[in-house]
């Protein structure tokens, strides 16, 4: 019995060897939690010694915890340290080797706490001590690199005035290749970065550790402006209406109404109520890192010159590498998949790092358009791979810069570009590795973008530039429709399921619409219609008449997608023409259907036009119709083709000035 006693006395004792924290600490370590300032001071009053003692499992201080609360509490808390330990105690690291002063970055009161380590600073520090904001942390990084990399521009601002601007240099860069210019590149604070490339332009020129300039990192980030954000049309209504909020001039503020980063308030802006504003809010903030973002890279480009580094060669010919054997393209779909990987893995592309091409890649309109102004001879680079930025436009699909290109004129001596691997452009179009789907109403409509796409590029390439073979033996055409065999059955089936579906709902409304046409409302009077002189009855009678036709009509129009073929080149033009007209004839029935109905009931019950029960029964009656049109009708895709069509066409016919003067007079 006295051993088990023993035994656990001393696992009692060990216990408490290795308790980490005292009653104290844990008291205040809750009060620091709860933010609970003047219970923290109280416990940690209690005993002294504790203050440089570890306080967390960051390794924190007492100190380093205090530079969250107030200057008043953080002062406090320095002058309980003897004077002998005080410069020790502000350059305590915790355990990610932070010191006060890194850790007052994130403060709300981030200028007043700094000053409060400048006075002692000034106090104690004596030649042979390093300054408290040249110190570094764990992965070499200064406070002001801190402040820099979290976006705290305002107190970056103020240590740097501190350090002056011959040695600011050193304080934006730690171990190893990474600047600050790349962190807050990175961490998307682009009104830090802007002022750090005043500061130094130096930081422009470096690369980090995967061998990338700051500019380069900004083209990979297609998220952050403005040709890139989808946005409906209501949206981007309020996103044209917002104010900019950034000024252009150089000496000004960045924004002219700015936010304050440290302490979550506006300038001369009143506080707004969250649950009406926060929308707006939040749209405005990505407005302005918007405008940022492209301030940035017009800076950025200016210093960018490795598009010069090009393998240009003359390679304009008529010659082109003709198929060996007659096609079969049908034979070369069934060649195994395995090998066609093997090939692919022994010939990949080399990556590129031209910042040019990749934001060419994502599609960053704003940086092509900085390039093309400040370097007009940059659109000519060409890749180790002998890709030029045609190449990469048309195989990334990238629509809005291919209309950047043209507008320069340079497509003639683009489209000649011929890859290593002996690809064309129509090539390129042509290949599903880099495809990425548009917002489309199903497979079909994603198809006829794909083809579309094929289209506008085979315009402008060479003629004979159709029956050029790649290194695999493919024309444009085979490996066209090689790729896109599968979308072909995925849209056929898709196509087929639809127009079934629809055709179904189109033959119930035509039963339904057919009997209401020999159930007169009303009855009739030796078989003259009671109601044959009211203007509801005559608007019934037309209702039903064009709810029959048009229900049959759309029965018509789906059976001849059912009866179709369906080809590859159908999805150009034909099947989606056909889908539109059905669905538009469908909606229509059904809209007309529902009036009818609603006349119905007017005759029927007796109402009065101006009741308010009948607006209630049009506005039931129309409810499934909208219902219809908000969720599966995409007549706007039929309108923006049809509208497109016609304006084509009337440009053929009629000179520009003289519709120009034809919308003028109307």
């Amino acid at each position: 019995m006295d051993e088990m006693q023993a035994k656990e006395g001393g696992e009692l004792e060990r216990m408490e060897e290795t308790k980490l924290f005292c009653e104290e600490m844990k008291e205040a370590q809750k009060a620091a939690m709860e933010k609970q300032w003047t219970e923290f001071k109280k416990r940690m009053m209690e005993k002294p010694e504790n203050i440089l003692k570890q306080f967390d499992l960051f390794g924190n201080t007492a100190i380093h915890v205090a530079s969250r609360s107030n200057p008043q509490l953080l002062t406090e808390f320095i002058q309980m340290v003897p004077v002998e330990q005080r410069w020790d105690a502000l350059c305590k690291k915790n355990v990610e080797g932070n010191t006060v002063l890194h850790e007052i970055v994130f403060s709300k009161k981030a200028k007043k706490m700094v000053d409060v380590v400048f006075r002692f600073e000034e106090q104690l520090v004596t030649p042979e001590k390093e300054p408290l904001l040249e110190l570094r942390n764990n992965r070499g990084e200064t406070p002001l690199f801190v402040a820099a990399m979290h976006g705290k521009l305002k107190i970056l601002k103020y240590m740097a005035e501190r350090v002056g601007t011959v040695n600011l240099g050193k304080h934006f860069r730690r171990s190893g290749k990474y600047n600050a210019l790349h962190a807050s590149v990175i961490g998307q604070h682009f009104h830090v970065a802007i002022w750090l490339e005043r500061m130094d332009e130096k930081l422009a020129l470096e690369k980090d550790g995967k061998d990338l300039t700051c500019l380069q990192l900004l083209s990979k980030m297609p998220q952050v402006f403005r040709s890139q954000t989808h946005m409906g049309p209501f949206k981007s209504i309020i996103y044209f209406l917002l104010p900019d909020g950034y000024d252009n001039d150089e000496h000004s503020p960045l924004f002219k109404k700015k936010k304050d980063e440290e302490n979550g308030k506006k300038d001369d802006e009143p506080t707004l109520c969250k649950s009406e504003f926060e929308g707006i809010d939040q749209m405005w903030k990505e407005k302005k890192k918007h405008k940022l973002a492209e301030h940035l890279a017009s800076i950025l480009v200016t210093y960018d010159l490795s598009w010069q580094v090009s393998k240009n060669e003359y390679n304009r010919t008529i010659l082109v590498a003709m198929p060996r054997d007659p096609l079969n393209v049908a034979k070369r779909r069934r060649v195994s998949v395995q090998k066609r990987e093997e090939r692919r893995k022994n010939t990949e592309e080399r990556p590129e790092r031209t910042a040019l091409f990749l934001a060419t890649k994502t599609g960053i309109v704003e940086i092509v358009n900085k390039f093309l102004q400040v370097h007009p001879a940059a659109i000519y680079h060409v890749t180790e791979n002998k890709q030029n930025i045609l190449n990469m436009v048309v195989k990334y699909r990238q629509k809005k810069i291919l209309k950047l290109i043209e507008r320069t004129g340079t497509i003639e001596s683009l489209v000649a570009q011929i890859t290593d691997k002996g690809r064309t452009v129509l090539h390129e179009v042509a290949r599903m590795d880099y495809y990425k789907a548009e917002h489309l109403a199903g497979v079909a409509f994603h198809l006829q973008d794909e083809l579309r796409w094929y289209d506008s590029v085979r315009r402008f390439t060479p003629k004979h530039y159709n029956m050029h073979c790649d290194i695999d033996g493919y024309t444009p055409e085979d490996m066209l429709e090689i790729e896109h065999d599968g979308m072909l059955k995925e849209a056929q089936k898709w196509l087929k399921e639809t127009a079934q579906s629809c055709s179904t709902v189109a033959i119930l409304v035509a039963t339904v619409v057919f009997a209401a046409a020999y159930t007169i409302p009303g009855g009739t009077e030796n078989g003259t219609p009671v109601f044959l002189h009211s203007s509801v009855f005559l608007f019934f009678t037309i209702m039903d008449v064009v709810a029959l036709a048009t229900s049959l009509a759309s029965v018509v129009v789906f059976l001849s997608i059912l009866t179709s073929p369906c080809d590859l080149w159908d999805f150009h033009k034909s099947l989606p023409r056909k889908l539109n007209l059905g669905f538009a004839l469908l909606f229509f029935s059904l809209m007309t259907t529902m009036l009818a109905f609603s006349a119905t009931m007017l005759l029927t019950i007796r109402l009065e036009w101006k009741n308010w029960t009948s607006t209630l029964i049009y506005s039931a009656a129309f409810f499934p119709v909208t219902i219809f049109a908000i969720i599966q009708f995409p007549v706007y895709v039929m309108a923006r083709s049809i509208s497109k069509h016609l304006w084509k066409q009337l440009k053929k016919l009629f000179p520009a000035r003289l519709i120009q003067h034809c919308m003028s007079h109307t």
